[in-house]
C-alpha cells in the first residue's frame, strides 16, 4: 500500500450513521476473510442482518476510513448484560488494506477504550489458521489458548489513568470537529455549483 494513501487514512469511532459504511465493509469481505470473522461461512443475508443490530449503545467500534469508504473495524462489546469486567473484540481490515498497519492501530484504540472503561479482561476468538491475527494479539501480550479449531486471545488490560482518558476524549473531540468540516463542506459545495457567473 502507497506511504500516500495510509497518510489519507482516518480514524474514528463508529456512529449511527456509519451503519452503510459498516454494512458495505463487512460484505466487501472475501468468503475466507467473513469466516476467519466470523469463525463461520456467513452470506449477504446474515452480513445484513448482523449489521444492522451491530452499532448499538453498549458498543465501541473504532473505523479506520479511506474518505466515507471504511477499509478496517475493531469491535469492543461487553460479555453479557451486567457489568463483568470483560468484553469481546474482533476486527476485520480489507484484503488489499493488511499488513501496514491497520490492524494494530485499532487494536491499540480498542484497548484503550476498554482500560476506560473498566474491563480488564478481553476475548477475541478466530481460527487456528488465522497466523495474523493471532500475531497481532501477541503484539499486545496476549495469553492465545486453544479450543478446538478455534483460538481465543486473552489480553489483560491495564488500567485507566488520567492520560488514556484525556488522549480518548482528543481523539473523539478532534473526530467530532472534522465530521462537522466535511458536513459544511458537503452541504456548501452543492449550492456553490447551482452559482452560475452573470
Amino acid at each position: 500500500m502507497p506511504r500516500a494513501s495510509l497518510d489519507r487514512l482516518s480514524y474514528r469511532k463508529l456512529q449511527m450513521t456509519d451503519h452503510d459504511a459498516f454494512e458495505a465493509h463487512l460484505l466487501s469481505l472475501d468468503a475466507e476473510s467473513r469466516r476467519s470473522r466470523f469463525g463461520m461461512a456467513t452470506s449477504d443475508a446474515f452480513i445484513r442482518q448482523y449489521a444492522s443490530r451491530c452499532i448499538t449503545l453498549n458498543a465501541i467500534i473504532h473505523g479506520a476510513f479511506l474518505g466515507d469508504t471504511l477499509v478496517g473495524v475493531a469491535e469492543l462489546r461487553p460479555i453479557g448484560d451486567f457489568f463483568v469486567g470483560e468484553a469481546e473484540l474482533a476486527f476485520s481490515v480489507s484484503s488489499e488494506w493488511r499488513n501496514c498497519g491497520i490492524g494494530t492501530n485499532l487494536f491499540a484504540r480498542a484497548l484503550r477504550s476498554a482500560r476506560n472503561r473498566g474491563f480488564s479482561r478481553l476475548y477475541m476468538t478466530c481460527l487456528k489458521n488465522n497466523a495474523p491475527m493471532r500475531g497481532l494479539a501477541r503484539k499486545f501480550a496476549a495469553e492465545i489458548m486453544l479450543e478446538l479449531d478455534e483460538s481465543v486471545a486473552l489480553v489483560e488490560a491495564p488500567r485507566r489513568t488520567i492520560v488514556s482518558l484525556l488522549r480518548e476524549a482528543i481523539d473523539d473531540a478532534a473526530a467530532l470537529t472534522n465530521l462537522a468540516f466535511d458536513f459544511q463542506k458537503r452541504a456548501f459545495l452543492p449550492r456553490r455549483s447551482q452559482v452560475r457567473p452573470g
